[in-house]
Parts: structure tokens; sequence; C-alpha cells
């Protein structure tokens, strides 16, 4: 498995079956501050620059794509032909209360807006499922790798078969937090290892990328199922970031579908 940047994308590839990939800003409509390939409908950009750019980004079609609500919290669904289209061509549909998509079906394209959270993408070695997950820091703590990963093998897919990218998000050299994040990574973890000094003694720097890797490795994801894409959405300009362009901006999209 190998993260591969294409045109204005990143592609995750390795498994056949399996097409995923991450937007970046570049190569859309949009007019500042969500110039310009925005593809969401909730941040004040104008619906039919949205819908145009997301024409563009999906190739496979809107009518096929199922987008989920992100609430950050953990709660994972599979869903399938019947759920094709919700959330696609407006926000009101989404699937409500949901950070984590798994599908069998291959007629559906799973798809969720990032702009500095964790994007995870999980597939089967044999491509008979994929999912998504959006692991800000909460959804993190809260385990909605932990909850996906149990959904997988409760519906009988073997735990080595599962494979995982972790793609672009804000990086430990720019997401600084304070107590009230520290606490409970360190209590998920039992450790401080995703965690260096910040600006002072009351803030610390977070690695994200590599505590969603541990939590996966301590449910028994081995280390070669994994592959980090380790680019920080802060520090690269063709990425919207929630937290540098404070607040108002754009989303990318992360985006996996059977083939």
């Amino acid at each position: 498995m190998q993260w591969v940047q294409e045109d204005n994308r990143w592609q995750w590839r390795g498994i056949s079956g399996v097409k995923a990939w991450f937007s970046t800003r570049v190569g859309g409509r949009g007019k500042p501050p969500y110039d310009s390939l925005n593809l969401s409908f909730n941040v004040g950009d104008d619906p039919e620059t949205v819908l145009e750019n997301r024409r563009h980004a999906i190739p496979q079609g809107l009518s096929r794509l199922i987008m989920a609500q992100q609430v950050h919290q953990s709660e994972v669904a599979w869903v399938g032909a019947l759920d094709r289209g919700r959330g696609a061509y407006e926000p009101g549909s989404r699937l409500p209360g949901l950070d984590g998509l798994l599908t069998r079906d291959a007629e559906v394209v799973l798809g969720m807006e990032f702009a500095d959270c964790v994007p995870i993408f999980l597939a089967d070695r044999q491509g008979r499922w994929v999912g998504i997950l959006h692991a800000g820091w909460k959804g993190t703590v809260l385990g909605v790798q932990r909850r996906a990963v149990a959904d997988i093998v409760d519906a009988g897919y073997d735990l080595n078969d599962i494979r995982v990218g972790i793609g672009p998000a804000i990086g430990p050299c720019c997401y600084e937090v304070d107590q009230r994040v520290e606490e409970p990574i360190k209590r998920v973890l039992g450790h401080n290892r995703t965690l260096r000094p910040g600006r002072d003694g009351g803030h610390w720097r977070l690695d994200l990328w590599t505590t969603n890797r541990l939590i996966l490795e301590s449910i028994g994801i081995p280390p070669e199922h994994i592959a980090v894409l380790e680019i920080c959405t802060s520090c690269r300009p063709e990425f919207f970031s929630y937290r540098r362009d404070s607040k108002v901006t754009g989303r990318m999209g992360g985006f996996i579908c059977r083939i």
C-alpha cells in the first residue's frame, strides 16, 4: 500500500478492487475564502459552485455518493444502495450522527469532508468492503477507529484482512492543544508518546496521525497494514485548514469505493 499524488489529489493505492482518494483545494471554481475546490455545503460557499466542484471531484457520479453528518463522535454504520445520494446534493440529507461509513456495495461511493481532522480509509485486502472515518481529537479518543474495526469483525471479516490508509491532517508541527485535550489523549493511550511540549507548560503539540495508528495497532492491526501520509494540512497551502484559516475556509473530500 502507498500514497501517490496524482494531479490535484492523493491516491491510496495497493488494494485490488478498491479506489480511494483525498482532494486538495486546487482545481475548482470557488471564490475566496473557499478557493477553489471546496466540497462542503456547510461553510457558506455558493451551493451551485459546491455541486460543480463535487461533480469534478467524484467522477463516479453524485448519484452514487453517500455522506455522513460528522458530529465528532464514534458512531459507524454499514450503508448500501438504498442510501445512495444521501448528502450528495444538499446537506440536510446526510446520514445523521455518524463519523464512519462502511459498505460492501460496489455501486456506492463513501465520502467525508475534512479541513484538519484525520481521514482514515479502510479496505479489505480482497476488496470485499471499504470504509472511511472522520477522526478529530474527540472521535479519536472516543474510538471511532475501534468501533469501525469491531463492526467489520462482527460482520464476519478477518482482522488480518483489514488495510488502513491515514491521510493528510493537521500535524504536530501546527496542532497545539491544552489540558482539555491532553488528558484524554493520555488516558486512551496510557502514555504521552504522541504529545510533545508546546509554547508553555499548559500546552502540547499533538500528533493525531500517530495516535490513531497506535490505537489501531493496539486492537490488532499490524503496523505493515497501515499506510500513513504525514502531510500537514495547516503547513501546506494546497489544503484548506480550519485552524490556519481562522475557521472560515472550505473542505477537502475523502472518498472510497469498490471498483
